[in-house]
């Protein structure tokens, strides 16, 4: 094969590389953003099973409220603000 052939190969092989490096980077973030969902799933059912279990032992659904999960508190919070920005 010709310099000039082999020059050509060696630059589309170049580029071949970076692309295959950003697809390696997108499929590494994908599969960690799989494990973090199948992680928030696990934990939310362990939330609620806790949340059963002091149920079961005494508390009262609006004692357990004012202790809630965090995330949820702030989703309110959130969709508060969003729906005072929204009027006017």
């Amino acid at each position: 094969m010709s310099d000039a052939a082999n020059r050509i190969l060696e630059q589309l092989q170049a580029q071949n590389d970076l692309r295959m490096e950003a697809a390696s980077n997108i499929a590494q973030a994908v599969a960690a953003r799989v494990e973090a969902e199948q992680q928030l799933e696990q934990a939310k059912a362990a939330e609620k099973q806790a949340f059963n279990a002091a149920l079961k032992k005494g508390w009262t659904q609006t004692e357990l409220n004012k202790i809630g999960s965090p995330s949820r508190r702030r989703t309110r919070k959130k969709a508060e603000e969003a729906g005072a920005g929204n009027e006017g």
